[in-house]
Order: structure tokens, then sequence, then C-alpha cells
């Protein structure tokens, strides 16, 4: 019975000293945890200005833009925010581009008549052209051209 006293209080002695450990280790701890929220918060507070200062450089983007576009736009952009400036803009670009391959696809049948009407050949009939076919259709351009 005294064997297991004594392995008791030999059991017990590292235990007082093993316990400071485990409060260095708990204040090391403490501190870690304190560091990292003083950097988040740092991380948050850069954060937030870096939004800040996107979103002034957006807003002076958008008056830059606006205050150039107004003009083109004319009566009705008076009286109205740079967004709703460049909102209108934006729908009249789009408005113009669904009609641009219309006008592209009349001006190239324009052209290619015209081309077939100055050259006897159409742009397709010159791009599918031998070499010897283009020279020779080239020398007669030049006597009929006096060139």
């Amino acid at each position: 019975m005294k064997l297991l006293a004594a392995l008791l209080v030999l059991m017990s002695l590292p235990i007082p000293a093993h316990a400071s450990g485990t409060d260095e280790d708990l204040a090391n701890i403490k501190a870690h945890e304190k560091a990292v929220k003083e950097s988040d918060a740092m991380y948050k507070a850069q954060e937030e200005k870096n939004m800040r200062e996107a979103a002034a450089f957006k807003a002076k983007q958008n008056e830059q833009t606006a205050n150039a576009i107004r003009p083109q736009l004319g009566k009705a952009a008076e009286g109205k925010s740079d967004e709703a400036v460049i909102r209108i803009y934006e729908e009249k670009v789009a408005r113009e581009d669904k009609n641009k391959p219309q006008d592209e696809a009349a001006i190239r049948k324009d052209s290619d008549a015209l081309t077939q009407k100055t050259l006897g050949k159409s742009m397709l009939d010159m791009e599918n052209m031998s070499d010897e076919d283009m020279a020779k259709m080239e020398e007669q351009l030049k006597k009929q051209y006096g060139q």
C-alpha cells in the first residue's frame, strides 16, 4: 500500500509543473488570438478603404464619361444624372448595333455591284481566280484605263 501511495506522490509531482506550462501555452494562445484579431481588423479596414477608393474612382470615371457623351445625346441628356446619361448612351449604341449588320450587308452588296460594273467580275469571282487570270485581268484594266 505504501508503494501505491509513493507512486501517486511521484505521479503528482510533474502535474504542477505541467500545469504551469499549460498556463504559458494558454497565454501564448490568447496572445496569438489577439494578434489574429488585430490582423483581421487591419485587413478589413484596408478592404473597406480599397472599396471606398474603387467606388470613388468609378464615380469619377462615370462623371468623365457622362460629360464626354452628353453633347452626343443633346436634349435627351439634359438634367439627367451621370448614370442615367451613360445608360441612355448604352441603349442608343445597342439600338445602332442591331442595325449595323444590315447596314454592312447593304454596303457589301453595293460594293460588289460596283465592282461587277467596273471590273466585269464580282469580288467572289476575283477571290477564286488563279494568279494567271488575275494578271491577265490586271493588264486588260491597265489598257482600258490608260495606265
